[in-house]
């Protein structure tokens, strides 16, 4: 049987000649200092605006990385799935807030559960049977923290207007067993609007909307304490023009080809691509392409092809060859990576990506250092 670190834990401390030889792929690698870097940046930045950050694990899906960000100041985590804050809770990590409405007895009886193992549990809700259903199902002496949902131009759920928002949070309040936290206001169709003007303009009709419904809420005696919303590519006119308590940032720790593509602050980004999935070369026969080990199981596909990042000529292109396979083409007159050798890949997105994947391989000076569980993928 195979251990939870996977094939490759006996490579864990070995350099980067053993590593080219022998590590199992696809592999999914991520660089620690850059790592490190985008977690310790995220935090500064919002120590200086006088901002919390409660980080998506949907990004990651892994209780240690989960821990890394609480560590460098998070006031807790936001999940997007019932399995996610279980993982999560199981690990004891405080402060998660489950992002998305729950409204089947038994997944929230877990969240339910979950709460019990971690302090300080919130959950999302936007219909009345939402917080009915937690009212039902919270335990005496430990009231269940409720965000009312807004929507903020998804149409994906969230309440659409004042008067809604008022009655919702006037339906938890009058549960003793449920706490009324505030509200969550996340624009996640607006973090990858390319340029930095554009975007503003279009979260500034968002922040007018919002502000309708937090004046509503504190004229009804129902001011949040928490309004928590944003993300990785708004983050900075969040935090320095938002109405949000706390910002929801998810990929700014790996960063990937879609963000690669957005100027997340005038001139560029503050954070490091840290992610990368490693292929092997397979196949050869073909002159005008190599054949690696990752395809559609490997690499998320919701936002066109992978880039190449190491491993092959600069220029070259990935194309999906299927499940499991790529193909990877170099610009004429150029070397084609050699047969067996490693083409490193940034994911087109890269939380979708890391929920192919059972284990992020840690690498810091050529050295696979550590291998860290992703507990939480899949459903």
């Amino acid at each position: 049987m195979t251990s939870s670190l996977g094939p490759n834990r006996h490579l864990i401390g070995r350099d980067a000649d053993t590593l080219a030889r022998e590590l199992a792929t696809p592999a999914l690698m991520v660089d620690l200092d850059l790592f490190e870097a985008n977690v310790a940046t995220m935090a500064a930045l919002a120590r200086e605006a006088g901002r919390k950050v409660r980080p998506h694990a949907k990004a990651h899906k892994s209780a240690i990385v989960g821990k890394r960000q609480l560590d460098a100041g998070a006031v807790g985590l936001c999940c997007a799935t019932v399995r996610e804050a279980e993982v999560l809770a199981d690990a004891g990590l405080p402060g998660l807030l489950v992002t998305t409405p729950v409204v089947t007895p038994s997944m929230a009886a877990r969240l339910v559960h979950a709460g019990e193992k971690a302090e300080g549990l919130m959950v999302l809700a936007d219909t009345m049977a939402g917080v009915d259903l937690f009212a039902t199902l919270a335990r005496p002496g430990r009231p269940i923290g409720v965000l009312v949902g807004v929507d903020m131009g998804m149409s994906r759920d969230g309440v659409a207007t004042p008067a809604e928002a008022v009655a919702l949070a006037a339906r938890i309040a009058a549960y003793p067993q449920l706490r009324y936290d505030g509200v969550q206001a996340y624009y996640g169709h607006l973090q990858h609007v390319k340029a930095v003007p554009d975007r503003h303009a279009k979260i500034a009709e968002q922040w007018e909307r919002l502000d309708k419904v937090l004046a509503a809420l504190k004229a009804a005696g129902y001011a949040p304490g928490i309004i928590s919303g944003g993300g990785t590519g708004t983050h900075q006119l969040d935090m320095a023009h938002g109405p949000f308590t706390e910002i929801q940032p998810g990929s700014y720790i790996f960063l990937d080809k879609q963000y690669g593509e957005v100027e997340i602050v005038p001139g560029g980004s503050p954070f490091q691509t840290s992610l990368t999935v490693a292929a092997r070369v397979v196949s050869d026969v073909h002159t005008d392409r190599v054949i690696i080990d990752a395809g559609s199981k490997a690499v998320s596909t919701d936002y066109g092809p992978a880039l190449v990042a190491k491993g092959a000529p600069e220029g070259s292109t990935y194309q999906f060859m299927g499940d499991e396979h790529g193909a990877i083409r170099v610009p004429e007159g150029t070397a084609r990576p050699l047969l067996g050798g490693i083409v490193e890949l940034i994911a087109p997105h890269c939380d979708p990506t890391a929920n192919l994947h059972d284990q992020f391989h840690v690498m810091q000076g050529g050295r696979l250092v550590d291998i860290w569980p992703i507990e939480a993928r899949g459903h």
